[in-house]
């Protein structure tokens, strides 16, 4: 049996306690019974008695003993101050542990306290379940809370929750409640966060305060943290600025500076200090941008300026237009994605001397050789006199194809619309009859094109010839609004403004192509849709499915095996919405991009749902939108997509007159690099009605096209001012990695 080394005595061993009197002690006599010096400590234990509580229940002096020799003893007093259990009422066994560091030995004995009902008033308990809560604005969140009554007595209570705005809290800040003696109740505070701009991003402590009838009030504390959310807007204005801004005609080296405004409204919870960078420096030679303020402290929900004043060096002979871009930096980068990005300006810098004051009488004879050349777009023996509704290029984007409200169809030369001395348009292949809405190049060898004209035909033109080979239609008056070739050229499928799409067999040689009687005729199948249609793509490599778009935001897939239509979820439309173009890669066919008149680009992949749809098996297709983005024309009208062959760029056409390039990442998202896109063109605005106070109008682009001929994009397009454009950009950085070589 192993030695006791300590001899402990308590007297007495039986007291009463009434918590709120006289204190109440008994004395606790320690003998070291070793054979060496030690000290000695006191503690007292109580049955129920919270162990997280401090000892603020009793008092022991001393609190340690001086080192004793062997045999001698040590005297400890122990005071009650309050009931180790608050509230509790009866006999209860304390625990006396007395011990030694020196000796590495303990003792323990037991006394008996009598505790009766007390005065001394008791704080009710609370207990916060969760103590850190994250929500983000607009978010309800559920505060959870227990309140314990420990007393002998019933008590009304009354909780208070303080740290939040009063108007956070709909059902109110307080609670009342009547809670019975030992008893427990669960209640809860709804917290509901106002939108973005009305609660900043940040933590908020908070404190529950339970006061009540029977003793002190108790508390409990918690915290809330907000999430970054929302984004900031950047706006410029003017979008366009001339140097000088008056009287441009007039001799000088500098023009006055021009300012461009530069909006910032922060849509977000964050305060933000902003700074505006001037990305593309290397574009603007002999311009200076000088930003007032140099930055800005702009907190949510407000609205602020900068102003961008931009000076540029005049040439001599040639004017300029530099298009510098400016960028939004943020100081607090929490938002991601959701930064303001950047804007491209356009600045026109007139030359010192206009040729006219130089030459004399020079200009009138170039004029009137101009008006009598190609160069004219007003001769109606070059180019087109009206809205340009559809360009294509041809494989190696030599040539590109137009057709027009004015009826005509044209070839154009690639290569000379960077080349101004050489004759872009290379004449008229023929008069349609009526103005054409839809034209696309014969796959096989391009000598063919077809064309869908307003009145519902269709025609097929050999471009080595100039002449017609077939002219046909299904129904009178039914506008053709797309078409698209096969690759093998066998069908053409057009798309109808009466929601018809018809696959049409012209795989005959140029003979017997000849010899086809032109009026109706039965198209090889059909298939007709509630809407009328206007964009057409295959989406699988073997041509199974067609991706149609159209009227009331539709896009329906039809298999052609089948005959099946798959209606894909998209934001519901009305007989004012529409999805105007749909596009897919040669090379990448399950990536699909639509543009419509809300002015959404959207990216879809088609690869979860393609398999089900091509094999006809029933059921929701799991189609994915991968990436959409609503501002790329500034809210305006999408008119216009294509993808390159390795579809690895984007380029959109819109009802803002803009063309715009978007590099793509592998799986179809745009590329980081290039939220907003990169400006390629635009159409020239004028001022309608009249030149020098009627309103400015915009003309869009109606039809983008484009190749990726080894490190070039030639892009082409058409426009409502009857212009075709044709710009070879340098193929942009991207995600993609595409392949190299001609694609």
């Amino acid at each position: 049996m192993a030695e006791n080394l300590i001899d402990t005595q308590i007297v007495p061993k039986q007291i009463v306690f009434k918590p709120g009197g006289s204190p109440v002690g008994f004395e606790v006599v320690v003998v070291n019974l070793s054979d060496r010096f030690a000290g000695f400590q006191v503690e007292v234990q109580a049955a129920g008695a919270n162990p997280v509580r401090q000892r603020d229940w009793y008092a022991i002096a001393p609190e340690v003993s001086a080192k004793i020799p062997p045999g001698d003893g040590t005297h400890f007093q122990v005071q009650l101050l309050d009931s180790p259990v608050p509230g509790f009422v009866g006999l209860m066994n304390m625990t006396v542990r007395v011990f030694s560091l020196e000796l590495a030995d303990e003792d323990r004995e037991v006394i008996q306290v009598q505790v009766e009902q007390g005065q001394i008033p008791i704080p009710l308990q609370l207990m916060l379940p969760i103590t850190e809560f994250r929500a983000a604005p607009g978010d309800q969140v559920e505060i959870p809370l227990k309140v314990y009554n420990p007393s002998q007595l019933p008590t009304l209570a009354l909780l208070r929750l303080q740290g939040f705005n009063a108007a956070w809290l709909p059902q109110g800040n307080e609670r009342r409640l009547e809670i019975g003696p030992g008893q427990e109740i669960a209640v809860a505070f709804v917290c509901q966060l106002p939108d973005v701009t009305q609660t900043i991003s940040q933590r908020y402590p908070f404190t529950v305060i339970a006061s009540h009838s029977q003793g002190p009030p108790g508390e409990a504390n918690a915290s809330l943290e907000i999430s970054p959310a929302g984004r900031l807007t950047f706006a410029a204005t003017p979008s366009q600025h001339r140097i000088p801004h008056k009287w441009g005609w007039l001799p000088g080296w500098y023009g006055p500076p021009v300012e461009y405004q530069l909006r910032f409204e922060n849509r977000s919870n964050l305060p933000q200090n902003l700074t505006v960078e001037w990305l593309n420096p290397q574009e603007g030679k002999g311009v200076t941008c000088n930003m007032t303020p140099e930055s800005l402290m702009i907190n949510p929900g407000e609205t602020d300026e900068m102003v961008l004043a931009v000076k540029g060096r005049r040439p001599w002979l040639r004017g300029r237009s530099p298009h510098p871009t400016m960028g939004a930096l943020l100081s607090d980068q929490r938002l991601g994605n959701a930064s303001p990005g950047q804007h491209s300006l356009k600045l026109q810098i007139a030359p010192i001397l206009p040729l006219w004051t130089v030459v004399g009488l020079v200009p009138l004879l170039v004029y009137i050789l101009w008006a009598l050349s190609w160069l004219n777009p007003d001769n109606r023996n070059y180019g087109h006199q009206e809205g340009v509704n559809a360009v294509a290029l041809d494989g190696l984007a030599t040539k590109v194809i137009s057709g027009s409200t004015d009826q005509d169809i044209r070839i154009w030369r690639s290569e000379a619309f960077n080349i101004p001395w050489l004759q872009q348009d290379l004449g008229l292949v023929g008069q349609a009859g009526k103005a054409v809405r839809a034209i696309a190049y014969r796959p096989v060898d391009n000598n063919q094109v077809v064309v869908g004209l307003e009145n519902g035909d269709i025609q097929i033109w050999d471009l080595l010839s100039d002449r017609k080979l077939d002219n046909f239609f299904y129904r009178k008056d039914d506008r053709v609004l797309a078409l698209i070739y096969g690759q093998d050229a066998r069908f053409v499928y057009s798309g109808h403004g009466s929601g018809l799409v018809l696959a049409w067999d012209v795989d005959h040689d140029l003979d017997d192509l000849a010899r086809l009687t032109p009026g109706a005729r039965e198209p090889a199948r059909s298939q007709s849709f509630n809407f009328a249609v206007y964009g057409l793509a295959f989406v699988d490599a073997e041509e199974e499915v067609l991706a149609v778009t159209g009227r009331y935001n539709q896009l329906v897939f039809w298999n052609l095996n089948t005959d099946d239509q798959t209606v894909l979820p998209f934001r519901r439309g009305g007989q004012d919405d529409y999805i105007f173009t749909v596009t897919t890669p040669d090379m990448r066919s399950h990536i699909l991009a639509t543009g419509d008149n809300q002015g959404w680009i959207t990216i879809w992949d088609v690869t979860a749902c393609l398999p089900d749809i091509a094999a006809g098996r029933a059921g929701g297709p799991d189609c994915e939108i991968i990436d959409q983005w609503p501002e790329g024309h500034g809210g305006e009208p999408v008119q216009s997509l294509a993808l390159s062959h390795d579809g690895c760029y984007l380029v959109s056409g819109g009802q803002d007159g803009q063309v715009k390039v978007w590099p793509l990442n592998r799986n179809g998202t745009r590329a980081a690099r290039y939220p907003d896109g990169i400006w390629v063109a635009q159409t020239r605005s004028y001022r309608q009605g009249n030149p020098f106070w009627g309103p400015r109008i915009t003309p869009p682009i109606r039809s983008v096209a484009v190749k990726s001929i080894r490190n070039q994009l030639i892009i082409a397009s058409g426009g409502e001012d009857s212009q075709v454009r044709v710009n070879a950009v340098n193929r942009p950085e991207a995600g993609c990695n595409p392949m190299g070589g001609q694609q």
